[in-house]
């Protein structure tokens, strides 16, 4: 994880947007204090669906889909 100060931010952008495309974290700091969190995006994504992808986990009967429908079937031809 890097630090660096809000001013020094600025020139120094293309550089530690080579960072965080790597992977690493940059933290940028005012007057001492925290204030930006510059992390890869993609990481940021694929959390947010991870997290939403299982979030339903375990609450969905699922069984009821095991057996075609005999409608549908027999629109598919499934059936004669």
């Amino acid at each position: 994880m890097t630090h660096v100060t809000a001013h020094s931010a600025g020139a120094l952008l293309p550089e530690l947007s080579e960072h965080v495309e790597r992977g690493e974290q940059i933290i940028i700091a005012h007057n001492g204090m925290p204030v930006v969190a510059d992390i890869p995006y993609a990481r940021q994504a694929s959390r947010a669906r991870a997290a939403f992808i299982g979030s339903m986990r375990g609450q969905i009967d699922m069984s009821r889909f095991d057996e075609a429908d005999e409608e549908i079937a027999r629109e598919f031809g499934m059936l004669d």
